[in-house]
């Protein structure tokens, strides 16, 4: 089984800090909004459904799962 890793591309993000907005276990943002992440193991159901409510919600589309 392939496990999946949260991930933000930095030269995609416009730091509009939704991600921290929707799920601020899983993102933290800078000064400008930029958004990083804080866990990239999504180690319960509802870091899954957080994750792909991100994903779904980046205006950028910046936010993404990684095979690890």
């Amino acid at each position: 089984m392939t496990e999946e890793t949260l991930a933000i591309d930095s030269d995609r993000c416009q730091g509009h800090a939704i991600c921290y907005l929707l799920a601020p276990d899983l993102f933290e943002v800078d000064d400008e909004g930029r958004g990083s992440v804080t866990r990239a193991a999504l180690e319960s159901d509802a870091d899954q459904a957080q994750a792909a409510v991100a994903i779904d919600r980046c205006p950028e589309r910046a936010i993404s799962l990684r095979s690890a």
